[in-house]
């Protein structure tokens, strides 16, 4: 069965010039399956993109970096948790505070490694773990969404852009 990324219009009302890209790749391995030697490059693609992110952090203020502000405008469009940043903001301001974003599995640490240099947020979703098409769009509320290393649903709000499957929101 295909799958679809399919974006709402209550999403294109927000951010009618909203550019978004997409990657899908095929046959990645499990961690355990991951030679010791791929691993380490993936450490060091990460150690060093934590490097390349400084040139994007002029100030010690995480606000007034171009690349953050920009992401808060953004989310002052819609309805988010009370403290909810972008994902991109939390890896920069670890850079920032001298705690370089570390080593977590292979696969996470080439995403935060693109994300580090070039400075924009990087979802990555299991394809074959979505029910359904996906779907970005401004939530009615109440979509399950259970955050990673949690037990309890943390229901998505009403009027909050996020991810959403059949099952309920994906990333928010």
């Amino acid at each position: 069965m295909t799958k679809k990324l399919i974006v709402e219009d209550s999403f294109w009302n927000i951010f009618p010039d909203a550019e978004i890209g997409v990657v899908c790749v095929d046959s990645i391995l499990p961690t355990d399956d991951i030679s010791q030697e791929n691993q380490q490059k993936a450490i060091k693609l990460l150690h060093e993109a934590n490097e390349v992110a400084n040139k994007w952090l002029p100030s010690d203020t995480i606000s007034q970096n171009p690349v953050v502000a920009v992401w808060r405008q953004a989310y002052q469009k819609f309805k988010t948790k009370k403290g909810a940043r972008c994902s991109v903001e939390n890896l920069l301001k670890r850079v920032l505070n001298d705690k370089p974003v570390g080593h977590i599995v292979p696969s996470v640490d080439v995403s935060n490694a693109i994300s580090l240099k070039y400075a924009l947020p990087i979802g990555a979703e299991n394809i074959d773990a979505i029910q359904g098409d996906l779907r970005l769009k401004v939530t009615d509320g109440g979509d399950e969404f259970k955050p990673v290393g949690e037990t309890e649903d943390d229901p998505t709000l009403q009027g909050e852009v996020a991810y959403i499957d059949d099952a309920g929101a994906v990333c928010r």
